[in-house]
């Protein structure tokens, strides 16, 4: 198939509009809930060393975070 000018800009249209929505999710990719939660642990435990917002304020961040394990 021959690519015409016009071809071209709907694909460019369409990864605009692609790459707006963020990136594609790929719905083959599965992550057991295990998984998930460890992930949750890890992101809720790195938190905590950060200093730039206050103790309070990311403790209950930190909280928030693993409140959202299954």
């Amino acid at each position: 198939m021959i690519q015409t000018a016009e071809d071209d800009e709907f694909d460019r249209i369409a990864h605009e509009a692609e790459m707006k929505s963020g990136q594609p999710y790929h719905w083959d990719v599965y992550v057991s809930p295990s998984q998930r939660n460890q992930v949750l642990d890890e992101v809720a435990k790195e938190i905590q060393k950060m200093t730039a917002f206050g103790k309070d304020t990311l403790d209950s961040f930190s909280a928030y975070i693993r409140n959202m394990k299954q």
